[in-house]
C-alpha cells in the first residue's frame, strides 16, 4: 500500500511518521538518545540510596495499615460449640441402585456348551469373534476355528463384544450365516445388551452368557493348576506353578526351542516370533509379558507394552501377533 501510495505521490505526512516510527536505521539513534534509568533493584545491588520519586511511589502504593483496636471481650476464649453430623437419608432409587451394584458380578464370560472353552469378556472396550486367517491376515481377538473346525461357517470376523460398565453389547459385523441371541437372528450392525442366561450362537457353536466365578487363590501363594489351549488347534500346554515359561517358535537354523513350542501349530506359527511372550508364575497368580516380539501381544483385545506385566485371569484370552491362546484353569473332572 505505501509503495503504491509513493510511486502515485498519494503519500501523506502521517505516512511518513509511520515510517520513521519503523525505520530500522533511526531505531538505533533513538535508543542511544533515551537516557538510561537504573532500576530499583540494581541500585541496592551496588549499594546506592534510592531515589526520592522511588520511595514515594512505594508509599503511594501500599501506605502504612493501622493497627486495630482489639477490646478484651474479644480476647477471651469462646465456649467451643460440637455440631452434631448432619444425617442425610439415602433416596430410595439410589439403594436401589447401589443394591443392584452389589449383586451385579463384575466379570462375565460367555461359556461353550458342551465343552469346557471360556471367553472373559472385558468390563470396558471390546472384542472380536471370528476365524484365524492367515492367507488374508485377518486376526480376531477370540479365535473359534478348533470349534468350528467341522463345519467352518463361523466368519473371519463374526461378531463384536462391547463393554461397558461391566455390561456388553453384541453386534453382528456382517457375518456370511450370522448371530443369533435366543433363536432370534440379528441384523447386521445392530447392538444388543446381553442379559444373564442368554444363548449366543455362532454358526453350530452356542455359548451362554454368565458370570465368570472368581479364580480360587492358594493360602500358600501357588498358582492354580492352569493351562493354555492353542485356539487354532485345540492343543493345550499346562502353566507351572513356578517359575516362568518362554512361548515363541523354534527355530533349528540357530538351534533355539522355547518351553511352549507353537512351531507345529501348522498356518497360525508363522505370526508367533521366536522368542514372542512368557508367562510368568508369581504370588499365587500367573503373568503375561511380551518379550519384544515384531507382531505384539494382546490381552483380551488390549496390546501390552513390551516388558510389561499383566496378570492372567480364567478366561483370557492371549493375542501373539495372531495365534490365540486361551488360559484357564484346570476344572475338577479334568
Amino acid at each position: 500500500m505505501m509503495l503504491r501510495a509513493f510511486e502515485a505521490g498519494t503519500d501523506t505526512q502521517q505516512m511518513w511518521g509511520w515510517l520513521q516510527e519503523d525505520c530500522l536505521l533511526l531505531r538505533p539513534e533513538k535508543q542511544a538518545a533515551r537516557p538510561s534509568r537504573p532500576s530499583v533493584l540494581a541500585r541496592r545491588l551496588r549499594g546506592e540510596p534510592e531515589p526520592v520519586e522511588a520511595t514515594r511511589e512505594i508509599e503511594e502504593v501500599a501506605p502504612p495499615v493501622a493497627t486495630p483496636v482489639v477490646s478484651d471481650e474479644l480476647l477471651q476464649p469462646k465456649p467451643e460449640v460440637v455440631r452434631e453430623p448432619t444425617i442425610r437419608s439415602t433416596p430410595a432409587w439410589l439403594r436401589e441402585v447401589e443394591k443392584r451394584e452389589e449383586i451385579t458380578p463384575s466379570r462375565y464370560c460367555l461359556a461353550l456348551q458342551g465343552g469346557q472353552r471360556r471367553i472373559a469378556l472385558p468390563t470396558h472396550g471390546e472384542i472380536v469373534l471370528g476365524r484365524f486367517d492367515p492367507a488374508v491376515n485377518v486376526t480376531p481377538d477370540v479365535d473359534l476355528s478348533y470349534e468350528d473346525r467341522n463345519n467352518r461357517v463361523i466368519s473371519r470376523r463374526h461378531a463384536r463384544i462391547i463393554g461397558r460398565n461391566g455390561r456388553h453389547l453384541i453386534e453382528d459385523v456382517g457375518s456370511t450365516n450370522g448371530t443369533k441371541i435366543n433363536g432370534k437372528a440379528l441384523r447386521i450392525g445392530q447392538k444388543v445388551q446381553l442379559r444373564p442366561g442368554d444363548r449366543v450362537i455362532l454358526g453350530y457353536s452356542e455359548f451362554v452368557y454368565v458370570p465368570m466365578p472368581e479364580a480360587p487363590v492358594s493360602p500358600h501363594g501357588v498358582p492354580p493348576k492352569a493351562y493354555v489351549l492353542v485356539a487354532f488347534t485345540g492343543r493345550r500346554f499346562p502353566m507351572p506353578s513356578r517359575g516362568e515359561v518362554m512361548i515363541g517358535r523354534s527355530d533349528p537354523v540357530v538351534g533355539f526351542t522355547p518351553d511352549i513350542d507353537l512351531r507345529e501349530e501348522g498356518e497360525a506359527a508363522q505370526v508367533v516370533a521366536r522368542r514372542h511372550a512368557k508367562i510368568i508364575a508369581r504370588g499365587g497368580r500367573h503373568y503375561l509379558e511380551d518379550m519384544g516380539s515384531t507382531n505384539g501381544t494382546k490381552l483380551n483385545g488390549v496390546r501390552i507394552r513390551i516388558g510389561g506385566t499383566s496378570p492372567l485371569n480364567p478366561g483370557d484370552h492371549l493375542w501373539l501377533g495372531g495365534c490365540v491362546l486361551a488360559y484357564d484353569i484346570e476344572h475338577q473332572s479334568d
